[in-house]
């Protein structure tokens, strides 16, 4: 009954979206929407005469799916009928994903109450309930699902299906071919923890002063430093600071005896696993590559500097726009995130190289980037607080900040939008384009960025206090055991 219940209320908000608003521009899409719809009009002509370079080869699949289908069915590809495939496209999408997450939560053997927080924290968020439907024209909801299809076969350790679904997935999301193979070939012997306290040591600081000489240099050759703009330059400096603090305080919670794990790496590690993981990575880049024709129009040095300059722009923004597209999850991730690295290296040394490089993608503000993490957070999430008794109170407000937060209930299109989106991009960073734009934490106003701050320290807080609350229970019910014995 909960689960037709979260069905039910999910499908319903799904279809308002379906039949409601969308991009204002270009005939509903822009930015990379543009490409992704010519992809699904004209990819049998495109690929042929290599249209695509290798990046765009990586995230096709689902647009090639719709104009073969489209092109089988002799289907009319005008711009209405592309959108409405991509819509039809999303659904189907968004129905396997729920199949793969209710198995999973059947495999982790969840309760009521962490079944609905789990969907909640996946489902309910700007991510699928408003983005997708808004923008149809991204591979953001594929690459979601396919990485909840990942987090079900791995902790049912389906190598095969894994397998299969990350072939599917590497022409989705440029990372999750890789991810498949380090939760496949990996050894997934548990990590050494520390039982104690994590014993005092230099490393992290001195890390910390190398990672911090290196963004100050990076900023340099990029020019990030304005001295005619004392302002930008002074937040840009606040963001490096509150960059280091954060992957400093990451460093001294990690709950993981690094050399021991190292020593029983290279004793569990098998060299004929890793040449398979090597050969098959090498064979899939080499078919991507076969497959693109125009990488003589890919400039990485371009792509590089654009990731750069969407960094450090405010102090913490990364985790603000995280927040703001995908709810209550990044405040609890952080609360719990001393266990949950304790979860990830009991899952084997697989699972905490996909978290180390979850990481790496968590310190850039684009939300977007961590899709194909997202399913593997919310699992270490669920395990991290399974031991605690969830109380209904909880859920209900957990749910309501993410639906509140997800924005499927806000009209976008207001007067003024059609022609924000459709100047500039400076003018993305005003109102009304911030409607939209600040769910995206490389496209935050400073106002947003402050109210969305106010709105992260308060959830934090409220994390903080739950997760001491839950351990005071468990604290006293544990003596009242004792107690008995």
């Amino acid at each position: 009954m909960i689960r037709f219940t979260l069905i039910a209320v999910l499908a319903t908000i799904v279809v308002f979206q379906i039949t409601g608003e969308k991009v204002p521009v270009n005939e509903g899409a822009m930015g990379d929407g543009v490409f992704f719809r010519e992809v699904a009009g004209n990819f049998l002509e495109d690929v042929e005469t290599g249209g695509y370079n290798v990046f765009q080869m990586q995230r096709v699949m689902p647009f090639a799916f719709v104009n073969v289908l489209f092109g089988a069915l002799e289907i009319l590809k005008s711009n209405d009928n592309l959108m409405r495939g991509m819509l039809v496209l999303h659904f189907l999408f968004l129905g396997f994903g729920v199949y793969w997450y209710f198995s999973l939560a059947t495999k982790l053997r969840l309760g009521d109450g962490l079944t609905i927080l789990g969907f909640v924290l996946v489902f309910a968020s700007f991510a699928v309930l408003k983005d997708p439907w808004y923008n149809p024209f991204s591979t953001d909801l594929a690459t979601l699902v396919l990485g909840i299809a990942q987090a079900n076969y791995f902790i049912k350790f389906n190598r095969q299906k894994l397998f299969l679904v990350s072939i599917i997935a590497g022409f989705v999301w440029p990372t999750m071919m890789l991810t498949g193979l380090l939760l496949i070939f990996l050894p997934s012997d548990p990590l050494v923890v520390f039982i104690k306290e994590r014993p005092k040591s230099f490393f992290p600081v001195l890390a910390s002063l190398v990672m911090l000489v290196f963004l100050v240099v990076v900023s340099v050759i990029t020019g990030r430093f304005d001295w005619e703009n004392i302002w930008v330059t002074l937040l840009h400096v606040a963001s490096i600071f509150t960059l280091v603090f954060f992957v400093f305080a990451i460093m001294v919670r990690n709950p993981v005896d690094w050399s021991m794990s190292y020593s029983l790496f290279l004793k569990k590690n098998k060299p004929q696993k890793m040449l398979r993981f090597a050969g098959i990575l090498f064979i899939y880049l080499l078919v991507v590559f076969l497959l693109s024709g125009s990488n003589g129009s890919l400039d990485m040095v371009a792509l590089v500097q654009s990731l750069v300059k969407d960094t450090l722009r405010f102090p913490g923004d990364f985790l603000f726009g995280h927040m703001m597209f995908y709810g209550f999850l990044i405040p609890l991730s952080l609360a719990f995130f001393p266990r949950m690295i304790k979860e990830s290296a009991k899952l084997g040394m697989g699972m905490m190289a996909v978290s180390i490089l979850m990481l790496v993608f968590f310190v850039h503000p684009e939300s977007r980037l961590l899709l194909a993490f997202l399913p593997f957070m919310v699992v270490l999430l669920l395990k991290s607080v399974r031991r605690y008794k969830i109380v209904n109170k909880d859920v209900v407000v957990i749910s309501a900040v993410n639906i509140l937060m997800s924005a499927f209930w806000l009209p976008l299109n207001v007067a003024g939008m059609e022609e924000a989106l459709g100047l500039g991009h400076q003018e993305m960073y005003d109102f009304p384009a911030q409607r939209y734009w600040m769910h995206f934490g490389n496209m935050m106003s400073f106002e947003v960025y402050l109210v969305a701050g106010l709105v992260f320290v308060g959830l934090l807080i409220l994390a903080y206090r739950g997760k001491v609350r839950y351990k005071r229970e468990e604290y006293v019910r544990g003596r009242s055991v004792a107690a008995k014995i």
